[in-house]
């Protein structure tokens, strides 16, 4: 278990003039990607956000987790802990304000889960948890009110981890999210606090639970297979679903799409080095690259691996004509690709009227002059 811790143009020339344009065509696309490249970089620098914790001027407070026996030798970046059915054990953290501004602090617990990238999420909770999930890990620890520090104070905060009844196999994991909460007027708050999580920075520190540490041997399933849209963007979705109450680790995936009597690949994606946390699904994209949704019956492969543990499939699915046009008229990129051709073909339209005006006053001159 590992540890929890991205115009189309064409011209005729005369002989005469070719090399000298072709040369000119050339140093303009040059000078083009040039500039494009600067404004680029630009936007990066505008629109990306710095990472909040990377720097020490933006940490207003510290946390440390202290560790109880039950604690797996050797680990001390989480809570590792095994412990018997219906044990209850004190999670321990360390709060330390980092400056003389006092600060109330905000302890949640959450449930691990797997994310569209084949990551772990131990800070967050899933829209809807798998339905092989016995114990919610957020449901088995106490949620705490919200703390106050005062300038440069240090305070020690408990929080009871109670473990189910029954034994159970494998692992439940999950973490503690720890962010400031800060006075706002501006935002709505809750009406009993009068306050609101400023999401600038956040500790995660993961729990990982277990009745014993005997090994699970992890297994996978194919639930579904349909089209999907992700950040705006056509994709196809491939859920993936880890039943077992163990991690997944080094998984690795390889998909491929086409129509079914049809040898032609039509879409393909591949992604190595994810994990999946215990009993959790997660929908693994195959991007259409752009491409719009077009309804009839196809055909998924996927294969995945793990270690020496492999896993393949061949799914049917049906997109619908309904369901294609709905989801081709959200993707941004289908959009703008519609707007370059009508902004082009606009412009040519334009530059024909232009042309043929030219040549209607052009004979009406010649007219004229006979």
């Amino acid at each position: 278990m590992n540890d929890v811790a991205l115009q189309f143009c064409s011209a005729t020339f005369f002989k005469g003039r070719g090399q000298r344009m072709k040369k000119a065509i050339t140093y303009r696309k040059n000078k083009i990607q040039q500039v494009g490249l600067v404004v680029l970089l630009l936007l990066v620098n505008l629109l990306v956000p710095m990472s909040v914790g990377a720097e020490e001027g933006t940490l207003n407070f510290y946390v440390t987790p202290e560790f109880t026996e039950n604690q797996k030798e050797g680990n001390e970046r989480y809570f590792q802990l095994n412990l018997a059915p219906d044990k209850t054990e004190k999670l321990t953290l360390r709060l330390q304000n980092a400056n003389a501004e006092a600060k109330k602090i905000k302890i949640t617990p959450h449930t691990a889960y797997t994310n569209v990238m084949g990551v772990v999420e131990y800070g967050q909770d899933a829209e809807e948890a798998d339905p092989t999930l016995q114990h919610s890990l957020d449901d088995l620890i106490e949620q705490p009110e919200i703390i106050e520090l005062g300038g440069n104070e240090t305070k020690t905060v408990t929080l009871d981890l109670k473990m189910p009844k029954e034994a159970f196999e494998g692992f439940l994991a999950g973490g503690l999210r720890i962010e400031e909460v800060k006075e706002d007027t501006t935002e709505e708050t809750s009406d009993e606090e009068g306050v609101a999580i400023q999401n600038e920075f956040a500790y995660i520190i993961g729990v990982v639970v277990s009745n014993n540490q005997d090994a699970v041997q992890p297994d996978l399933d194919l639930l579904d297979v349909f089209a999907d849209q992700l950040n705006y963007r056509n994709v196809i979705s491939a859920n993936l679903q880890n039943f077992t109450p163990t991690f997944v680790n080094r998984l690795e995936v390889e998909a491929t799409v086409q129509r079914v009597g049809e040898e032609d690949i039509l879409y393909q994606a591949s992604q190595e080095q994810m994990q999946m946390a215990p009993n959790s699904n997660f929908n693994f994209p195959i991007s259409l690259e752009g491409d719009r949704f077009r309804s009839g019956e196809y055909l998924l492969k996927l294969k995945a691996t793990s270690g020496e543990e492999e896993w393949e499939w061949e799914r049917k699915f049906t997109i619908d004509a309904d369901e294609a046009r709905a989801l081709n008229q959200q993707d941004v990129t289908i959009s703008s690709k519609w707007n370059l051709w009508l902004i082009g073909a606009v412009v040519l339209i334009i530059l024909l009227i232009i042309m043929n005006l030219y040549l209607i006053f052009k004979k009406k001159i010649k007219v004229k002059n006979a």
